[in-house]
């Protein structure tokens, strides 16, 4: 063995002692706060938490894992072996390459402009597991992310991954990687092509909805095609009716075209809340196609308890997600027996109104049911879970009677002095 090799080999030992003595040091000589030092005792319910951030997580690391395989050319990561392949770093060091390399064909054909961004430093192939080496390969990546123009708060830590301390920030980091990948012709994964899907339907809502703010002037030749329009924030009710001009709105009335769909709309498809709060729809009666909350019982005289009937699903996702609410009352520990509280209401093609939220919901590689929430992504499952209004805990707002006295109150008064004069102070 030549004298390079043999220091080459020293190297690597002394590298891998040094990373397991410091692993073992993160996890027993940690502050007396952490879930780590011998102090503190992992609960049932701390296991339980890391269980359920797990699964759902689960759709998202199949979808960035199959992102990968299909960007990189391989097929030998999934949501099993995630972090396993990616704590190194040399598949990520790849990724930066592939993706440097799109960036630059795009700026040779002036899609684009600016500096190309590559990985800097070395790319250490046989890096170790948890050895310096892979964490060099790590923070290579991360200034290629940053270098980039992904944000500060989406980057996540070299730890995150080699130690699987946070898997959560390392797929965020990766979502808004491919986000920004797809700009320079990279396929995107499966999220990312639903985000573009309910974002194009917002900004058609919008134009729908508000389609001229300049003229508001109405043709007098088509006196007998006007409709009237109900006050209804329903995007589909304005949409069939609603035409250009281009120096007027005309509304005239058109056959409405009803495209029956076995799927979601969606092909293959966490970290960013306003969507559940915006009002594209609001629910009313002309907006709903269907009812998700069981039917009422029959009282004893026979007859309904209400006139409303859920009618049946229409696709898939209808279908999945009545069944996870019926699941959900199922699980309920009402007195009742049956929990009616949790109303789910379909609004539009994908959209419900769900304990009183306005949600987008879609279907992901045709078995994971995915929110919209802000401008990230929860399962439904979880979703439901923490809107279910049998859990929630309502805080009265009105103010107790006895507050209303002002004489409960301690009131100080406040004594000023004023400045002292220049006479007073040349004494």
């Amino acid at each position: 063995m030549s004298r390079i090799a043999r220091h080459a080999s020293i190297k690597s030992r002394i590298s891998e002692y040094l990373s397991k003595k410091m692993a073992r040091r993160n996890l027993y000589y940690r502050n007396s706060w952490s879930p780590l030092s011998p102090e503190f005792s992992k609960s049932l319910d701390d296991d339980e938490d890391e269980e359920d951030e797990t699964r759902r997580l689960d759709p998202l690391k199949e979808d960035v894992a199959d992102w990968l395989n299909s960007t990189l050319g391989v097929d030998f990561i999934n949501k099993d072996n995630f972090l396993e392949e990616l704590d190194n770093g040399v598949v990520l060091c790849h990724l930066a390459q592939i993706i440097g390399e799109s960036v630059k064909n795009a700026i040779n054909k002036g899609i684009a402009k600016g500096s190309v961004p590559i990985i800097r430093g070395k790319c250490f192939e046989k890096a170790a597991r948890g050895s310096f080496y892979s964490r060099d390969n790590m923070e290579n990546f991360i200034k290629f992310c940053r270098s980039v123009g992904v944000h500060e708060n989406l980057l996540f830590e070299s730890d995150d991954l080699v130690l699987h301390n946070q898997p959560r920030n390392v797929l965020l980091c990766l979502l808004e990687l491919a986000r920004i990948a797809h700009k320079f012709g990279i396929e995107p994964p499966g999220l990312i092509k639903l985000e573009k899907e309910i974002d194009k339907e917002e900004r058609d809502s919008d134009e729908a909805r508000f389609p001229s703010l300049l003229s508001w002037q109405f043709s007098k030749k088509h006196n007998s095609n006007y409709t009237s329009m109900k006050q209804s924030a329903s995007s589909p009710a304005i949409s069939s009716i609603l035409k250009w001009s281009p120096h007027s709105v005309i509304l005239v009335e058109e056959p409405t075209i009803i495209q029956v769909s076995n799927t979601s709309g969606a092909s293959d498809g966490v970290p960013s809340d306003h969507t559940e709060d915006e009002d594209w729809s609001r629910g009313s009666v002309e907006d709903t196609d269907f009812d998700v909350t069981p039917p009422t019982r029959l009282s004893s005289s026979g007859s309904e308890s209400s006139s409303h009937k859920s009618p049946t699903p229409t696709n898939e996702l209808d279908r999945k997600v009545e069944l996870a609410a019926r699941l959900m009352q199922k699980n309920c520990n009402c007195s009742s027996g049956r929990c009616q509280k949790l109303n789910i209401r379909k609004v539009g093609e994908g959209k419900y109104n769900i304990a009183g939220k306005n949600v987008f919901v879609r279907l992901l590689k045709g078995r994971h049911m995915m929110v919209r929430v802000g401008g990230g992504w929860d399962t439904l499952d979880h979703f439901l879970l923490r809107h279910d209004p049998c859990k929630v805990k309502v805080m009265s707002r009105q103010t107790p009677h006895r507050l209303n006295n002002a004489s409960n109150f301690l009131h100080i008064r406040a004594k000023y002095r004023s400045p002292p004069t220049k006479e007073s102070v040349t004494r």
